[in-house]
């Protein structure tokens, strides 16, 4: 959906005025605020979370009235506007306008009517390029979208905003759409072309590593992972230098475009999900267009390394033993502890960057899915102010993290006998021992780990999101990048 904020809505030109409101709570000042007034003393609006309806009016043509219930939370003003988005596309709207006349508690309004654009913006997302046969003869056409301003913001800074929230939606786009393609399509190769497409569209320089340049690194957990498979390897670096940047972050995503499991092989029920394994891999690549796009003074330094995990004659093996680009040995003990290898050689890498904080983003362990669902990513940092700051910019844009153990009492359980480490500590406390594992590899004093495993994609469409790749990673990072400028 293309989004414009604007002062005033040109009615008129709109065929359809939706307007979020809560229960027992007094709306803000608009410009359709008279409207709105009329509409909800007609109807008998409360603003029930269960609540919508839809009166036809003069101009423009439809009112609809969504309620999300007593709370105004960022998560609940999700909610309705993904609501807005299916009536919207069900309706075969073309043009829209959205009103969200309330506050958000701790939010300033410009914070909040970027959130509000930017959320607008995915709510009609949907994957379908591969599509050939609908059942509508006529498919639902694009949708342009007015939000109406609160009356405190000015011309000037509305028309910044648009920029701001148009980088933002983006950014998450790009993530959606690497994710939900098909593995076949997004192989490491294509990763590296897309990275490199959004580098030129946006001034960031993109490195591309072959498998041979990727061997003289010394990347053996990279390599290690590839060796099952007829696609090379990729590993790609993007770097975003803004001239006035004072501080320098890292971020690294795992880029497992499939994930058979290789000689551990996984299940066949749901083994097709597995094309979200680069979903770390996308969320570096969106995360960095849209700071460029933004112009934040924070240079921002990528790693992805690329690949996918198949069985073979010549895949890596369980009881083999690695060397990792850092000179450390792991003995494997099972091939499906894949993502933990390849992040292992690319936080090595990141690490020599000497970067103020690094960030990476993996849907490493099942564990992590067990332990939270698909409500919060895992957590996982020794620096105790870097995870205030990432738990706190997560929920004031509604992607939640929560704080796991990363301590050194778990190291016993991915110790080895024949090598320095062994690549999985086992059933219990699987996502711990992956970030035990990850720490091996990692110089930055200021590193977190992000398990995005249950956030990255949605199995099924949710109150806030179509089913598929989420974008997850993006909207709490970039909060994270401009905490920091306001800060230095």
């Amino acid at each position: 959906m293309k989004v414009e904020i604007v002062r005033e809505a040109k009615l008129s030109k709109v065929g359809h005025l939706f307007v979020v409101l809560a229960e027992g709570v007094k709306p803000e000042a608009t410009a359709v605020s008279e409207l709105v007034d009329k509409a909800v003393k007609d109807a008998g609006f409360d603003g029930r979370s269960d609540e919508s309806i839809t009166l036809l009016t003069g101009t423009p043509r439809k009112l609809t009235l969504v309620g999300i219930g007593k709370k105004v939370t960022v998560r609940a003003v999700r909610t309705a506007l993904y609501a807005i988005g299916k009536i919207a596309r069900k309706q075969r709207d073309t043009k829209i306008a959205v009103s969200v006349p309330l506050a958000i508690p701790e939010f300033d309004a410009e914070f909040a009517t970027r959130l509000i654009a930017d959320a607008l913006g995915a709510a009609d997302y949907k994957y379908d390029p591969y599509i050939t046969q609908r059942k509508d003869e006529k498919p639902a056409g694009p949708i342009d979208a007015v939000l109406i301003a609160p009356s405190s913001l000015d011309a000037k800074r509305v028309k910044a905003l648009n920029a701001e929230a148009q980088a933002i939606i983006e950014g998450v786009r790009t993530v959606r759409d690497l994710g939900n393609a098909p593995s076949n399509i997004m192989t490491a190769t294509r990763i590296a072309e897309r990275a490199a497409e959004m580098a030129k569209e946006t001034g960031v320089k993109c490195t591309i590593y072959g498998k041979r340049e990727i061997e003289r690194m010394k990347m053996g957990g990279l390599i290690a992972v590839n060796r099952g498979s007829t696609e090379e390897p990729r590993f790609i670096t993007l770097e975003y230098s803004p001239k006035k940047a004072k501080k320098h972050i890292a971020l690294v995503g795992k880029g497992i475009t499939f994930d058979s499991g290789g000689i551990s092989i996984k299940p066949a029920e749901k083994m097709e999900e597995m094309k979200f394994d680069m979903c770390g891999a996308a969320a570096v690549i969106g995360t960095i267009e849209a700071a460029a796009k933004l112009g934040l003074p924070v240079k921002i330094t990528g790693a992805i390394p690329s690949t996918d995990n198949l069985p073979s004659g010549s895949a890596y093996k369980p009881g083999e033993i690695i060397t990792m680009m850092n000179g450390k040995t792991v003995e494997i003990v099972n091939t499906d502890a894949e993502g933990r290898m390849i992040l292992g050689d690319a936080l090595h890498w990141a690490s020599q960057q000497k970067p103020d904080h690094m960030l990476d983003y993996a849907t490493l362990t099942g564990a992590c899915v067990v332990a939270l669902a698909s409500e919060a990513a895992g957590l996982f940092t020794s620096d105790d102010e870097l995870a205030r700051k990432l738990i706190e910019c997560g929920e004031r844009v509604g992607e939640r993290l929560w704080r796991l153990p990363e301590w050194d009492d778990y190291k016993d359980l991915v110790r080895s006998e024949w090598a320095d480490i062994k690549n999985s500590g086992g059933r219990w406390g699987g996502a711990i021992t992956a970030a035990i594992f990850l720490k091996e590899f990692v110089t930055c004093p200021s590193w977190a780990h992000l398990d995005i495993a249950g956030t990255a994609y949605a199995e099924h469409e949710t109150p806030r999101e179509a089913k598929g790749a989420t974008g997850a990673g993006v909207r709490v990072t970039l909060e994270f990048l401009e905490s920091l400028s306001r800060s230095s």
